[in-house]
């Protein structure tokens, strides 16, 4: 297995891909082994927002909220609000529509949430989203078979192995 100073055989690949179409893109990319700012995110996510979009209360749509979380959390998966202002904003919505945005994603069991003084959602735990789709498919709210599809297909290209 590569270590974070040791690329694998992929890695080397891709980089000498890019540079022979693009020469010097080193300089151009983030890197998250150079750059801080970076945050460990599921490579379905996007899945997970499209199906988040999907069941949704109508005119509740969280998942650019659900984005703004994973980006904002740790590998510990736990988000601290220190300021609804900043976190609503930065998910382009009032803290209003912030907070019904996120009672919405613990409806549909992506997040678990916790006071913390005056803050109704003081901590957000975010809860593997495999876990919470395989709930969602037993419990029948996954009925799109196109997604499905594409979920499983995408979690075998990756490497998860569903539950």
């Amino acid at each position: 297995m590569a270590t974070p100073s040791q690329p694998n055989a992929a890695d080397v690949r891709r980089e000498q891909v890019r540079e022979q179409l693009w020469p010097g893109s080193s300089n151009e990319i983030f890197d998250r082994k150079k750059h801080d700012g970076y945050s460990t995110v599921p490579r379905i996510l996007s899945l997970i927002l499209g199906l988040i979009e999907d069941l949704a209360d109508k005119g509740k749509n969280s998942s650019r909220v659900y984005c703004e979380l994973w980006f904002r959390c740790f590998d510990d998966k736990l988000v601290e609000v220190k300021d609804e202002n900043e976190i609503a904003y930065a998910s382009g919505v009032t803290v209003r529509r912030w907070k019904e945005r996120i009672a919405e994603l613990e409806k549909l069991g992506f997040v678990r949430t916790r006071p913390a003084g005056r803050l109704t959602y003081g901590y957000i735990l975010l809860r593997n989203p495999y876990t919470v789709v395989k709930e969602l498919i037993d419990a029948g709210k996954v009925q799109d078979a196109n997604w499905l599809g594409a979920y499983t297909r995408r979690a075998a290209e990756i490497g998860y192995k569903l539950p």
